[in-house]
């Protein structure tokens, strides 16, 4: 420090600053025009340290205004009882206050090259606004501030260092902090404030590195970055990993820029994990309260919030997330070949959201009458939700995600207390929720899916994935929904309905347009709003009421029902049981007989007995067309004289048809003068004396085991031995399969 001066050697200005002092009067400078402002810092540290022997009148106060100080004010480690007011005032050199005790600091509109106070104590506010400009490092590490630190309007200048070092700092009042002009780091790492954190409408920029550094910060009141005062921006990355906000965080209208140079590389990272170029890193950050990234929030680079836990609700309506110009690169690959490397704009893994998330745009009504949502979040690149916890409900409606070939929505083992709405997505790319468990509904009404994630082998998986679900009420893709790779809900468990209702699936014949194969639930409704565009598989789902449309069974891939269970069909006038087998016999052309047998059941089950019997004797006719010529002919005739066993009854009409055409043979055979020695009949044994009745004696040929009299009287020859033989092997054919048919009519009833 610069040794005191002598009292003879006071200039004007100085012999004022004494005098003013004494009395405890503020000094206004220049006392006139042309005057030096010069002022020695070390004849200011003497008036504080008492060297002069002035003992200020009423409050201890040095208040100086306009002053030059030249010099440092070094007051490290000293204690001092005597209120310290420098307005206006310009330093040459930066004081050095480390280790001191005041019992407040007031600096508004003073301009000074840094400012040294490492464990400075200062028991009131910390004043440092209305224009406080500082070109250097402004170091408050270890600091101690038992009233307020003010630094709404400050300029801080420090590119090619800290603009502010507050690690550990501690503040019992609040930081206020609107419209603060950083360049260079802005460290709050590791501090404490008791109140609140206002950075409403400040702007910090050290592009490339960290432009606010809050790890560790415990907020007990709120955090506001956002439009009080302007627009909260920062051309950095803001970093509160770790903190603690006792109240809510706000960031509505921010706007975050991680790279502020054309030339520096974009966001596009291996397997879409965040980097270095995030705009917003708040990893394990924990807010009692709200977060509210809102009404027009611009990250251009990634938002991380893994494993952060939110009190209330978490809002993202109206934000923009992810940067934009990384898309050019991602089209261009996604055209070419599958995605290997892609940007993500929100990387939530495992976050807690004790509230709703909110992130859904405004139904506004157009001119034309329609509804169209507009102000939802926009988010450029991959949205992470994996593991992520919401206790109410989300609402991603109206909400659009651009990340054309990756999983643009990326949420396995999701979990959410209420319904997940996706009503009006407007998604490039697939929405992944394997695992998810969703309390209430699934609704994906109106929502438009193009654009899935390519396989390295260049099919496309679903548009929506997702398997092994849990959904406790419905899951609604109807009303419009497109999904041109296709829906996968592939043992998925559904408490109550899904349902297609005008959906548009799949976007190729050779793809999966709906995957269903161990789908549970009470109600499907499968009426497509156009022919699914691949396969269908609904194979071993279980559903007690089923409703479809005969566009379900036009898919272009074929319908595989292999045990597919219901126990209802919803009634539809329009289709009756031969409409539903042309449906069955066009999608099934090879024979699988599980289809056949659920109808006929559901049929049975509602009292149609009739009809079950035509589905089954059609399953029947669908098996022996694929044996052979044999097959083929065998099924045939057991059609025609019995319908498969299924229709027993024509097994006696044509025994009624032989019987008729045996008795009318044998009448013309012996209708002259019948008797025993008429050709080609007569009587076997002459003892006896058989009366001649060719009636009974065809239907006695015809019936097994049964003996009317006449089978065995007679000796027949010639063509009528041929009649008998046929008779005789008819009636046990016809007999038997009649007994068996009505055993299976008996057992069934």
């Amino acid at each position: 420090m610069d040794p005191y001066p002598k009292p003879s050697d006071f200039t004007e200005v100085e012999r004022a600053v004494c005098r003013a002092f004494a009395v405890g009067r503020q000094l206004v400078l220049p006392l006139a025009d042309g005057v030096d402002t010069r002022v020695r810092a070390s004849l200011l540290a003497g008036l504080l340290t008492g060297l002069y022997r002035l003992r200020p009148a009423g409050v201890p106060a040095l208040r100086l205004t306009g002053a030059s100080i030249t010099g440092r004010l070094d007051l490290e480690a000293l204690d001092l009882r005597t209120l310290i007011e420098l307005t206006r005032c310009t330093f040459d050199t930066a004081p050095d206050l480390r280790m001191a005790r005041l019992i407040g600091l007031r600096l508004p509109g003073c301009r000074l090259p840094g400012l040294k106070g490492r464990n400075l104590q200062i028991d009131s506010d910390l004043v440092l606004e209305a224009g406080f400009t500082a070109t250097g490092c402004v170091d408050l590490t270890d600091a101690t501030v038992r009233g307020t630190l003010r630094l709404a309007g400050a300029v801080l200048r420090s590119p090619q260092d800290h603009a502010l070092l507050g690690a550990r700092l501690r503040i019992s009042g609040s930081l206020q902090a609107t419209s603060l002009r950083a360049t260079g780091e802005v460290r709050l790492r590791g501090a404490t404030v008791s109140g609140n954190v206002h950075l409403g409408g400040a702007h910090l920029s050290n592009p490339g590195a960290d432009a606010l550094e809050g790890s560790g910060l415990v907020v007990s009141g709120n955090l506001f970055c956002d439009g009080d005062g302007g627009r909260f921006t920062a051309s950095g990355r803001v970093v509160l990993s770790g903190a603690r906000i006792g109240g809510d965080a706000v960031f509505s209208g921010a706007r975050l820029q991680a790279e502020d140079s054309a030339d520096s590389p974009m966001p596009i990272v291996p397997h879409g994990q965040a980097h270095d170029a995030a705009s917003l890193v708040a990893d394990r950050i924990t807010v009692d309260g709200n977060v509210q990234l809102d009404d027009g929030f611009t990250s251009a680079g990634s938002v991380r919030l893994p494993n952060a836990s939110i009190g209330g609700y978490l809002r993202m309506v109206g934000a923009t997330l992810g940067p934009e110009a990384a898309l050019a690169e991602l089209e261009e690959e996604h055209e070419k070949q599958p995605v290997q490397r892609f940007p993500v704009a929100l990387f939530a893994d495992g976050i807690e959201v004790r509230g709703d998330l909110e992130a859904r745009g405004k139904a506004v009504r157009l001119p034309d009458g329609r509804f169209e949502r507009q102000g939802g979040m926009r988010a450029f690149g991959q949205v992470r939700l994996v593991d992520a916890h919401v206790h109410g409900s989300a609402s991603l409606s109206g909400v659009t995600l651009h990340g054309p070939g990756i999983d643009v929505l990326f949420a396995d083992r999701l979990r959410v207390g209420g319904t997940l709405f996706l009503r009006d997505l407007a998604a490039r790319g697939s929405v992944r929720l394997q695992n998810a468990a969703i309390g209430s509904t699934l609704d994906c009404s109106g929502a438009k899916l193009v654009d899935p994630r390519r396989r390295n082998d260049g099919t496309i998986k679903p548009s929506l994935d997702a398997r092994v679900a849990t959904i406790g009420k419905d899951l609604l893709c109807s009303w419009g929904m497109v999904a041109e790779g296709g829906v996968r809900i592939r043992l998925v468990e559904v408490g109550k309905m899904v349902t297609f209702t005008g959906s548009e699936l799949g976007g190729g014949d050779d793809g999966i347009a709906l995957n269903a194969y161990g789908l549970t639930a009470q109600q499907l409704v499968v009426r497509f709003g156009r022919r699914p565009l691949g396969r269908v598989i609904l194979s071993r789902a279980k559903v007690v009421t089923v409703t479809d449309g005969e566009l379900l069974w036009q898919a272009t891939g074929g319908l595989d029902l292999e045990d597919f269970s219901y126990q209802g069909i919803a009634a539809d006038p329009d289709v009756d049981v031969r409409t539903r087998l042309t449906w069955l016999r066009t999608v099934a052309p090879d024979y699988a007989p599980g289809p056949y047998e659920q109808l006929a059941n559901v049929y049975r089950d509602g009292g149609h007995e009739e009809r079950a019997e035509r589905v089954l004797l059609e399953k029947q006719r669908h098996r022996y067309t694929e044996l052979g010529v044999a097959g083929r002919l065998w099924g045939l005739l057991q059609e025609v004289t019995v319908g498969y066993g299924y229709r027993p009854w024509l097994a006696l009409l044509w025994l009624l048809v032989f019987w008729a055409a045996g008795g009318i043979w044998f009448n013309e055979m012996y209708s002259a003068t019948p008797g025993p020695h008429q050709y080609p009949i007569e009587r076997l044994d002459s003892d006896q004396n058989p009366v001649w009745n060719p009636w009974l004696l065809a239907a006695d040929m015809l019936l097994p085991i049964v003996t009317l009299g006449q089978d065995n009287m007679w000796r027949i020859t010639g063509a009528s031995q041929w009649i008998a033989v046929v008779l005789t092997a008819v009636g046990w054919i016809l007999a038997s399969t009649a007994a068996a048919g009505a055993t299976r009519v008996l057992k069934r009833n």
